[in-house]
């Protein structure tokens, strides 16, 4: 009896036509599920604090009608305002308060990028992009991610809601322009988001291919979400990019693309191992794509970071290797990080703490204070780009008048 012989492309295709199939009932389970997210809610007060003004002057505009009227929740035998982070940027924009990018100032390129993953690189970028949001600025998040966790936490189902087109793939291989077709709104009415869904992994494989090196329009592969993102720079005034834990074709795009770099290190041994190799490969990209590269700045986080006696160790190996690339504010541990997760929420989005009031503040503390450093960094940018047009500009005079 001849023995049959194993047919892989076969198992392949029938398993394929099975999987479909369960990928069809698990879809409409979670379309069920599927909510539009909103934002938290808070009252007058709250709102007076962000938009840098009072509870009364909030009335005042309501009053004169410079304002929409309020939303009203019964509170007792009485009606309280409410508001929410969209509302206090539209309440900036009335008082001359939003903040934006400085005249003669390019937008910021900020790209969270480790070959490791596990280091917060997910966590930092969403939560940098929605604390840009939530102080006014006009934001893009890009996820680079195949794994699409960023595309996921702004309620979209890859599978579901997305499809060819909806992610960076035209724009890395037809055409820079199409990326503009796949920026989706969110919940928050300043933030903006280009997806990522599984099938952005064949990007890593097409533009390795040899046509692609030998694309003249488009240019070089590892520069073309640089050229992508220039289309879209009057748009906003920053631009925030998460990476996937690996160096394809998709992470050197996003250092390409950087003029500010933040790099997540755990401090454990094998973490700070991989920073050197990571350094190298930088150097090596530069040298290829000079003059494609613009990266400004570059700060290190230090995430996940408890309080053991090996910890504080390896914090001061690092800082002995990394001092001045040192952020000075540092990402620990904390629990109510990990439970809004678990609820598809930042901690920017969620009305109630997952568990004590003190660890809640604790987080967004710590939240405030890492985001608030790197948006320095970009207006440092900003500043020294606007400085060096004024000394262009005196320059250029002063050989007019000779």
């Amino acid at each position: 009896m001849q023995a049959m012989r194993f047919n892989f492309r076969t198992l392949c295709r029938n398993a394929a036509e099975r999987g479909g199939q369960m990928q069809r009932r698990l879809l409409d389970a979670l379309e069920a599920r599927h909510t539009v997210k909103t934002l938290p809610e808070f009252g007058i007060e709250r709102a007076a604090q962000l938009a840098g003004c009072t509870a009364n002057h909030i009335r005042n505009l309501e009053t004169r009608g410079d304002l929409p009227q309020p939303r009203l929740v019964d509170a007792g035998s009485i009606q309280r305002r409410i508001y929410n982070y969209n509302e206090v940027n539209r309440l900036r924009a009335a008082i001359g308060k939003r903040p934006s990018r400085p005249a003669g100032a390019s937008c910021v390129r900020v790209v969270f990028s480790n070959l490791k993953g596990g280091v917060a690189k997910t966590t930092m970028s969403l939560h940098f992009a929605q604390y840009l949001a939530r102080e006014g600025y006009r934001v893009l998040l890009v996820d680079a991610d195949p794994q699409a966790t960023a595309t996921g936490a702004f309620g979209f189902i890859p599978d579901l809601d997305l499809s060819d087109g909806d992610d960076l793939f035209p724009a890395l291989a037809e055409a820079p322009s199409l990326i503009a077709q796949a920026i989706k709104r969110t919940h928050w009415e300043s933030l903006d988001l280009i997806p990522a869904r599984l099938a952005l992994q064949y990007t890593d494989w097409r533009l390795s291919q040899p046509e692609e090196r030998q694309n003249e329009t488009l240019g070089p592969p590892p520069v073309r979400l640089h050229r992508a993102l220039k289309t879209l720079e009057d748009r906003y005034d920053l631009i925030v990019v998460d990476t996937p834990p690996s160096l394809g074709m998709l992470s050197l795009n996003a250092i390409a693309a950087a003029n500010l770099i933040v790099m997540p290190i755990v401090p454990h041994m094998y973490d700070i191992s991989s920073s050197v190799q990571y350094f190298r490969i930088l150097e090596q990209i530069c040298a290829l794509y000079e003059r494609e590269i613009n990266v400004q700045r570059l700060c290190i986080l230090l995430t996940k970071v408890d309080g053991s006696t090996e910890t504080l160790n390896n914090i001061a190996v690092i800082n002995g290797a990394y001092g001045e690339l040192l952020l000075s504010n540092r990402m620990g541990l904390t629990k109510e990080l990990q439970k809004s997760a678990s609820d598809q929420l930042s901690i920017y989005e969620i009305d109630q703490p997952r568990g004590s009031r003190d660890t809640y503040n604790r987080a967004i503390m710590m939240l405030d204070g890492v985001n608030s450093e790197i948006l320095l960094a970009a207006r440092q940018i900003w500043q020294q780009e606007v400085l060096s047009g004024i000394e262009a500009g005196e320059s250029h005079r002063v050989g007019a008048s000779s």
